[in-house]
C-alpha cells in the first residue's frame, strides 16, 4: 500500500468534481445544475463551481499554507484536500469574472485539476479564456497517464518473465 493510499482511506466515496472537457469553452454560460438536467443534459465543471461553491472571483487565497479555505469547497472539499496534498500546491480561485461581469470558471483551476504545472497552458501567450478551456479539457492528465503506463510497463515485464 502506498503512503497516498495510507494518508486517504477509501472507506467512504468522496464527491469529486466533473472532469474538464474540451467543450468547456464552447458550451455558453454556465448554468445551475438543476436547470442543466431539466434540459436533458447533465452539468459540466463550469456549472458545478459557478454554482455550487462558496467562493467569489474577489476571493484569494490565503497566505498561511498550501491549502484553500474548505469553506469554498462544499461537499467537494474532502476532494480537494486530498488533490492539494497530493500535488503540493493550493487550489487556486476556482472563478474568475467574465468580461460582462458575471462569473465563469477559471482557466487556472481547470489547469490545477487536470495536474498540470502552473502556467502549462495558461501562460500560453495569445489564448483566450475560451482557447485555454478548449486545450486542458482536451489534454490528459500527466500523473493517471503515468499510473497507466507504469502499470502496462509491469504487465509487459511480468509477460516476458513467463516467456524467458
Amino acid at each position: 500500500m502506498t503512503a497516498i493510499a495510507r494518508l486517504f482511506p477509501r472507506d467512504r466515496a468522496d464527491k469529486l468534481f466533473k472532469t474538464p472537457t474540451a467543450n468547456l469553452g464552447s458550451n455558453g454560460a454556465a448554468q445551475h445544475p438543476d436547470k442543466r438536467k431539466a434540459g436533458g443534459h447533465g452539468p459540466t465543471l463550469a456549472d458545478e463551481v459557478c454554482f455550487l461553491l462558496n467562493v467569489t472571483p474577489e476571493d484569494a487565497l490565503p497566505d498561511d499554507g498550501p491549502h484553500s479555505p474548505a469553506e469554498w469547497w462544499n461537499e467537494y472539499a474532502p476532494a480537494v484536500y486530498r488533490w492539494e496534498c497530493i500535488r503540493g500546491t493550493a487550489a487556486p480561485v476556482p472563478v474568475v469574472r467574465g468580461p460582462r461581469g458575471g462569473v465563469k470558471l477559471s482557466p487556472a483551476f481547470a489547469e490545477w485539476m487536470m495536474g498540470l504545472d502552473v502556467g502549462w497552458v495558461t501562460a500560453v501567450p495569445g489564448l483566450t479564456d475560451r482557447e485555454k478551456l478548449e486545450r486542458i479539457g482536451n489534454g490528459v492528465c500527466p500523473q493517471q497517464a503515468f499510473a497507466a503506463f507504469t502499470m502496462l510497463r509491469e504487465q509487459l515485464d511480468s509477460r516476458e518473465q513467463l516467456v524467458s
